[in-house]
């Protein structure tokens, strides 16, 4: 729309000149905006600063999610050698992890508080409305440089705008982001760092993450992807750990959803869906492919028999 100047009529149609009528609101409203950006600044490093003072669920908590590829002592080493994985742990840390009572750090702030931090009231607000963030996959797929990163999440088909001046000059439209992404008024912004994946690795990080929801069902049987997530987000870190760095490599992909599946102890059945997104038609053909798989090894039987 053209720019309204100060004393132009009020675009409204009240008749009142624009400073007179809407100008003073609006600006009311970015000076509102602003302060909310700027507690999504203050308010993680303050979150971060205090996960680092939770020093004996810190070795457990690493082991979980490196799993076991490395040591804690190599906490100043992970910016090399996993691109920001000492910031992408920690986060995960306050966000993610359950401490001794059952909550993460991030909840157990936002309900009862903590000396360490010194709020103001948009931080607060803020602090509240982030408990049940999780770490997640999103696919962008809108990108305006320099200012927006339209996203999908990759499991739910949940659309947010993610305000990311520096990341939206770099991020292309269907590359995904694993990522803790944290609201503050109508937009999110990324907490921490993100790992940042190629467009080839969309599909494979479903169907990695749908093994494991299948898995979890097995204990957990009317377990959805919220669950899971609650639960074990560190798997997505899982799958990020086994790419490749330099360019995509398709056979690594599907070998890594092949010992997925073995180490799950998943039969050739499973679709990597998780069983609540399993369709109709799509159980037929996985039964049809597992009793074609036994009829096989039956004739191969006979055939070897005296």
């Amino acid at each position: 729309m053209p720019k309204v100047g100060r004393n132009d009529p009020c675009p409204c149609g009240s008749g009142k000149k624009y400073k007179h009528c809407h100008l003073p609101i609006e600006e009311a409203a970015q000076a509102a905006r602003r302060r909310l950006r700027q507690a999504v600044d203050t308010l993680v490093p303050q979150i971060l600063t205090v996960a680092q003072t939770q020093t004996d669920a810190m070795p457990a908590a690493f082991e979980r999610f490196w799993d076991g590829k490395y040591q804690l002592d190599q906490m100043d080493e992970l910016d090399d050698l996993e691109g920001s994985g000492a910031q992408r742990f920690m986060t995960w840390f306050a966000f993610d992890y359950q401490l001794d009572d059952g909550r993460t750090l991030v909840e157990r702030l936002a309900a009862d508080g903590d000396d360490a931090l010194d709020l103001s009231d948009e931080e607060a607000r803020l602090l509240k409305s982030w408990a049940g963030v999780r770490l997640r996959p999103y696919v962008a797929t809108r990108v305006l440089k320099g200012q927006s990163i339209w996203s999908q999440d990759l499991f739910d088909g949940t659309e947010i705008e993610l305000e990311d001046h520096a990341g939206s000059r770099h991020v292309l439209v269907d590359e995904v982001m694993v990522a803790h992404l944290v609201p503050s008024g109508e937009r999110y912004y990324i907490a921490g760092a993100a790992a940042h994946l190629t467009e080839d690795t969309r599909e494979k990080l479903r169907e990695f993450s749908g093994l494991h929801l299948e898995a979890f069902q097995r204990d957990h049987p009317d377990a959805t992807w919220i669950d899971l997530l609650r639960a074990r987000s560190e798997v997505l870190n899982h799958f990020v750990m086994q790419l490749p760095v330099e360019q995509p490599d398709p056979p690594l992909l599907e070998r890594i959803i092949q010992q997925t599946r073995l180490t799950l102890q998943l039969t050739g059945a499973s679709i990597g869906l998780g069983k609540q997104e399993a369709t109709e038609e799509e159980a037929e053909e996985a039964e049809e492919a597992e009793e074609a798989e036994e009829a096989e090894e039956e004739t191969t039987a006979e055939a070897q028999e005296p």
